[in-house]
This record gives structure tokens, C-alpha cells and sequence, in this order.
């Protein structure tokens, strides 16, 4: 991409992402629970946005970013001069202890073994350091989830390992070397679904995401683009208005953790090899017989 495409590229997708409220709203919650990161070391895991990578690297710190993907690392590529690494088999290429804090947006999903993945941040951490995931939350009986499976636009029929995760899954992978004292869903059910028809409409325009911008992108997306951008402001006040219905459930989640040492939690077993919660299934309560 030469340089007066790839600007304009960059002028037509902070357009976009202007007009993006859950986008805006994304970085704000990740903004939220990064606090100050000036003077600190960053490691970014992306699933390809190249807006909020920039947007993490004007925080202040140090950087480096590191992808899923050779189209996330094409994307991020228009709005970063630093080439993004690509994860090998959930490995990270730094040494141990290299980093204050790991901010994983949207691309855990996509990684095959997320346990070991979750355990090589652990290394690359410092020993005071933390994590900020940013990911779906797996609600598979809404609305939106019935769009996007009705439109086949789910994260695994797009490409990704799962759809999401619950805050107890998400649980399951940290507890072995993170606590986890802070926990965000938000983004309601009547915004996601209105965002599934957008996803829909661009579906039919451009087959990739309208953030993520490949390595061939040329003058055809740019009018892609302004067509996208007409569309997203006529329909602005309408998602406004939807965005404001908090009430309703949230289907974006967001944690904040902070590594501990790791160590294995095992659940504990009983004699007959049973777990806590098998027993409690198959006893009838306040006896010890079985049910």
C-alpha cells in the first residue's frame, strides 16, 4: 500500500471508528482499567484493529503487539510502522518477567489452547504485572446470538476457536496464576443486535471486517468505505438510543487480573473419587444416602 492510499485509509477508518459506538465504547471501558501506563511495558495481544492499537500506544509506555493472524498483522500494520509478531502454537517470543501489563483484545477466542496461551502471559510478566481481556460474552439464547447464527456471523463460523466465553470459563483458564478482582459485562443485548444487521449489510459490501485493512487494500475499499460511513450516519441516533438501554444484559466482558504466583488449583476429591459437586448432584441434601 503506498503512502497517500494507506493515509487515506487511516482518514476513512477514524471516521469509521467515530461513528462506531461500541467501538468508542470498547476503549473507554480498556482505558478504564488500564489507569496510567506511562513509563510502563506493554504487550498487546489484537485480533487486528489497527485504531485501538494506536489508540493503546497514545496512552504512553512502551509497546509491542502481537497477533493471531497474517491479516490481523496486515491490519495492524497500516496504523503501526512496528511489525506486529505472530503467536506460534500460543508461544510468545520475549523473555520471562519482560512486562508490566498484557491487554488481550478480542483474540483470545481465536487461540487454539487459550489455558497455555493464558499461561505464557503469566512468564512474560512481571511479578507485580497484570492482564486486561476484552472478549464476547457468550449468551447463546439471545437476540444477537440467534443474528448472528441466523446470518452466519457467529465468531467460529468466522473463523474463531469459540464464541466467546462466560466470566466463569474465563475464570477457569486465570485462577491457576491470576486473581481476578475486577469483572465488566456491558454492551446490551438491543445494541449487539442492531450491530449484527450492520455486520450483515457490510457482509454484503466487503467480506472482511471494515476495520481490518489487508495488505492489498486499494481505491475499491475506500468506496467501500464512504458508503459505510453514510450508512453508519444515518443509523447513528437510532444505536445511540439503543446503546442507552443498560438495563437489557451485556454481551461484551471485560476483566482486569493480576498474576499471582501459578499454582495449580485442583479440586478437591472425595474417597470414591468423586468431586464436591458430583456428590452434591447425585445426594439428596441433608442426608447421606443417595438420591
Amino acid at each position: 500500500m503506498d503512502n497517500n492510499l494507506s493515509e487515506e485509509v487511516r482518514l476513512w477508518q477514524e471516521q469509521l471508528f467515530k461513528r462506531s459506538i461500541r467501538r468508542k465504547r470498547k476503549v473507554q471501558k480498556i482505558d478504564q482499567l488500564l489507569g496510567n501506563t506511562a513509563h510502563l511495558q506493554g504487550l498487546e495481544v489484537s485480533a487486528g484493529d489497527g485504531l485501538i492499537s494506536a489508540h493503546l500506544r497514545s496512552l504512553g509506555g512502551s509497546w509491542k503487539t502481537v497477533v493471531t493472524t497474517e491479516r490481523a498483522a496486515d491490519s495492524i500494520g497500516y496504523a503501526s510502522t512496528e511489525k506486529a509478531v505472530l503467536i506460534n502454537n500460543a508461544k510468545l517470543p520475549f523473555e520471562d518477567h519482560t512486562f508490566d501489563h498484557v491487554v488481550i483484545v478480542d483474540a483470545l477466542k481465536g487461540i487454539g489452547s487459550d489455558y497455555d496461551f493464558m499461561r505464557e502471559c503469566h512468564r512474560v510478566l512481571k511479578n507485580d504485572g497484570w492482564v486486561v481481556i476484552s472478549e464476547e460474552y457468550r449468551r447463546p439464547f439471545s437476540l444477537a446470538a440467534l443474528l448472528r447464527r441466523a446470518f452466519n456471523l457467529s465468531p467460529v463460523a468466522q473463523g474463531q476457536k469459540r464464541n466467546g466465553y462466560r466470566s466463569d470459563e474465563l475464570y477457569t483458564i486465570l485462577k491457576d496464576g491470576f486473581d481476578v478482582p475486577e469483572t465488566m459485562i456491558y454492551s446490551n443485548g438491543l445494541l449487539e443486535s442492531a450491530a449484527v444487521l450492520g455486520e450483515y449489510v457490510q457482509k454484503l459490501m466487503t467480506r472482511d471486517p471494515y476495520w481490518m485493512v489487508g495488505e492489498k487494500t486499494g481505491q475499491e475499499h475506500l468506496y467501500r468505505y464512504r458508503h459505510l460511513h453514510s450508512a453508519a450516519s444515518w443509523t447513528y441516533p437510532f444505536i445511540w438510543l439503543a446503546s442507552k438501554c443498560e438495563f437489557l444484559p451485556g454481551h461484551k466482558l471485560l476483566v482486569k487480573s493480576r498474576r499471582r504466583h501459578w499454582r495449580p488449583r485442583r479440586q478437591p476429591k472425595l474417597i470414591d473419587g468423586r468431586s464436591i459437586a458430583e456428590a452434591a448432584i447425585n445426594t439428596k441434601i441433608g442426608t447421606a444416602a443417595p438420591f
